[in-house]
């Protein structure tokens, strides 16, 4: 079961993951306090984050440890915390 929620979880991430890098636009307009390639930038990493994520996810998914799975299901939480206060506070 745990190993089904992580493929989800991985082709989740790789569409945020190409959301953030091909379609940014719809951020930026949301993003007023900073100059563009700043944003743009923000915006590709935490893009580039995803798509790693999801392959470690791929990865994960395959071997069925235990162990892997909460320390990659943590990894998964910490950085989207990381990128929502960031977004945020860059929104604000």
């Amino acid at each position: 079961m745990i190993q089904v929620l992580i493929f989800l979880s991985a082709i989740l991430l790789v569409i945020i993951g190409i959301f953030l890098l091909k379609r940014n636009t719809l951020f930026l307009a949301f993003m007023h306090n900073d100059p563009t390639e700043e944003n743009q930038q923000f915006l590709r990493q935490f893009g580039y984050f995803y798509l790693a994520l999801a392959i470690i996810g791929l990865l994960v998914g395959v071997f069925d440890l235990k162990l892997f799975s909460l320390f990659y299901i943590f990894g998964l939480f910490a950085i989207s915390a990381v990128f929502s206060f960031m977004l945020a506070k860059k929104i604000l």
